[in-house]
């Protein structure tokens, strides 16, 4: 039963990360719409990582927003590549995180 629930959410989310490549492609819609299809990505990814950010220490929200504001900042100001992102974002993480338990 888990092997078949396993292949399901596979096919799923196969599906949901195709189909709107097909959609995409082969659309002659209004320009509203392939607006819309182009940007469904990233909505999507941002309203799946906002409420874990915030909710990465539940006893100091701060250690979440503080990593995820880094991370948009490095990312859009600076262009700099993934793994110093993630760097950084840890760093911001962990010294928020010392912070607070200090103060």
């Amino acid at each position: 039963m888990t092997i078949l629930i396993i292949i399901g959410m596979a096919v799923i989310t196969f599906l949901f990360r195709f189909v709107p490549l097909l959609l995409t492609n082969h659309t002659n819609g209004s320009s509203k719409v392939q607006a819309l299809l182009e940007y469904l990505p990233i909505a999507v990814l941002s309203a799946l990582t906002v409420p874990g950010i915030i909710q990465v220490d539940p006893d100091v929200n701060l250690v979440g927003i503080a990593s995820g504001t880094v991370a948009v900042i490095l990312v859009l100001i600076r262009k700099i590549p993934l793994p110093f992102v993630i760097l950084g974002s840890v760093s911001a993480a962990i010294l928020v995180k010392m912070l607070t338990l200090y103060f």
